[in-house]
């Protein structure tokens, strides 16, 4: 009797079967692990977001406040780079001399000042100072700028002038002193940076206007974003200017993220994937809207594109 022969291997089309099975779930894997571009704004937003809640955090109760550093390559008008950065403390000390200045119709002076906590080469790295006294005390004058070579101005940033601004001085037997904000420096990453999302600077800046150098933040150098000790907004900074005159904003501050290449091809304000973060001066409230698409990139769509972000806000569009 003939034993029946043993298959021992598969047919052509058998093989040919089973690979088209492997090609079709290879291809299945590899859209899955694709980035979308939506999704990367959303993570772009949304760790944006908790790196400044994280700050807000940090802030509560310090002097000094906290701070966040968007590290801006020159010429780029996109970053999705954001460090956090060190406050450190005020620079206190005594004035010497030039306060208040011999013409007080002055916008800047020369100021000698005495450090008594650090070293007088680091007025370098202050941008603002305030002036108080003792005996008798008063307290703290509005912060006025500062060059970090001695000169003292009065802020156009915050609206200070001649006419409503005065130059303090110490009443008789009372001694000047002042505390000098230094400006924030870089240290570590505060957000995760994303291949394919990034925040286009260019529409991106303080209230509706657009006029730089606040209305937008493109082609200023690095941006800072400093909190308070309750947490709200309280100073953006522009590295890029000379010498650095911060803001204090009265409006919020818009961040527009958006692909990368939206943002490469000034498409930005017209794509629905683009999302606006926006941070509330006043109660330093931080929200994700919806972009709504409009038409083009005069300062007429951008304004509408914030005003449509603030009322996606208002509206809780997440």
């Amino acid at each position: 009797m003939i034993a029946p022969a043993v298959r021992r291997g598969f047919t052509l089309v058998e093989l040919l079967v089973v690979t088209g099975l492997f090609a079709v779930f290879f291809g299945l894997i590899v859209n899955g692990l694709r980035p979308n571009a939506n999704s990367q704004v959303r993570q772009l937003s949304q760790s944006l977001s908790s790196a400044i809640l994280a700050a807000q955090t940090q802030a509560l109760g310090k002097d000094t406040g906290a701070a966040l550093i968007l590290d801006v390559t020159p010429g780029s008008v996109g970053t999705n780079t954001v460090f956090n950065g060190d406050v450190h403390p005020f620079i206190v000390g005594n004035v010497t001399s030039g306060m208040p200045p011999a013409n007080l119709s002055v916008s800047s002076t020369t100021v000698i000042l005495a450090p008594t906590n650090c070293d007088t080469s680091e007025l370098a790295t202050g941008y603002r100072i305030r002036f108080s006294g003792t005996s008798p005390q008063f307290p703290p004058t509005s912060w006025m700028g500062f060059s970090g070579q001695g000169t003292v101005s009065l802020r156009t940033t915050a609206t200070q002038n001649i006419n409503n601004a005065v130059w303090p001085s110490a009443p008789i037997g009372s001694s000047l002193q002042f505390e000098i904000a230094r400006l924030p420096v870089k240290s570590g990453p505060a957000a995760d940076v994303t291949k394919f999302a990034a925040i286009d600077l260019r529409y991106s800046g303080i209230g509706n206007t657009v006029t730089a150098p606040y209305g937008t933040l493109a082609n200023q150098g690095s941006i800072g974003i400093t909190l308070d000790r309750t947490g709200r907004l309280d100073t953006v900074i522009l590295y890029g200017q000379s010498p650095v005159d911060p803001v204090n904003p009265t409006a919020p501050l818009y961040l527009l993220i958006a692909t990368i290449s939206d943002i490469e091809a000034n498409a930005s304000l017209q794509s629905q994937t683009s999302r606006w973060l926006a941070i509330a001066p006043i109660t330093g409230r931080v929200s994700i809207a919806a972009n709504v698409a409009v038409s083009g990139t005069t300062q007429g769509d951008i304004t509408n594109a914030r005003l449509n972000a603030r009322q996606g806000v208002t509206a809780g569009v997440k």
